[in-house]
């Protein structure tokens, strides 16, 4: 995969946003079947750089994101 497109996942989540040789980077949007969602930067697969998390009970995190880790607010 390469380039803007939405992927379902068996899982229940469905990724929408960039893809560079078949992994989420860039910008893109993901919604898992908890109802949590990540919308801002990615980096091969991980949430990496500005972003904000939404976890199932409503809770918004936004900050910096560092290979799929929250490190700050912004």
């Amino acid at each position: 995969m390469h380039g803007y497109g939405t992927y379902k996942y068996t899982s229940g989540a469905v990724y929408s946003g960039n893809w560079e040789k078949g992994k989420q980077q860039g910008i893109g949007k993901i919604k898992y079947a908890d109802g949590s969602s990540y919308d801002g930067q990615w980096h091969e697969n991980l949430m990496h750089g500005e972003g904000e998390f939404v976890d199932a009970e409503g809770v918004h995190w936004p900050g910096i994101y560092v290979e799929g880790t929250f490190e700050s607010k912004l």
